[in-house]
């Protein structure tokens, strides 16, 4: 069975750790008052594909995480919050992992609350899923969408 490793990265408390969790209900998180300080880690099987999930704290100061989590990684999965606009550290992390070849596709997260119009245009040009990883809205498309990269 091959293996697919996927970072999931993005600003904290965009969802990443719900994300997972709604990938694999008993996804491992290594927290510190409901926040990520190591990272995530879950797995699922779809297509005869072992998908890898790995969480990255969502800091700043944990930088050195995505770093250590992001080798050999074969697809960059980025969470963003779709009540909040995109600033200069998403579009830091996007160009991180562009420089770094890997392939990126975006889980627009919290939708079932609203979205904010400016986030779309921004990401132009990038695999795009719209959900909530919290009722599970867009988890399916999302492990289709991944397996389009694997």
């Amino acid at each position: 069975m091959e293996d697919v490793k996927v970072v999931v990265f993005g600003k904290e408390n965009v969802g990443k750790s719900t994300l997972i969790k709604a990938i694999e209900h008993d996804a491992i998180n290594i927290d510190k008052n409901n926040t990520t300080v190591s990272m995530d880690y879950g797995r699922t099987v779809v297509a005869g594909k072992k998908i890898h999930f790995y969480g990255t704290p969502g800091q700043e100061r944990f930088d050195f995480m995505r770093d250590i989590l992001s080798k050999g990684a074969d697809i960059g999965l980025m969470v963003i919050d779709a009540t909040s606009n995109l600033n200069k550290m998403d579009i830091d992390l996007l160009k991180e992992f562009r420089t770094k070849n890997i392939p990126c596709i975006i889980f627009i997260n919290k939708t079932d609350i609203g979205v904010s119009d400016s986030i779309r245009k921004e990401l132009k040009g990038f695999p795009i899923i719209e959900g909530s990883a919290k009722m599970g809205f867009g988890v399916p498309e999302l492990l289709r969408s991944l397996m389009n990269f694997a």
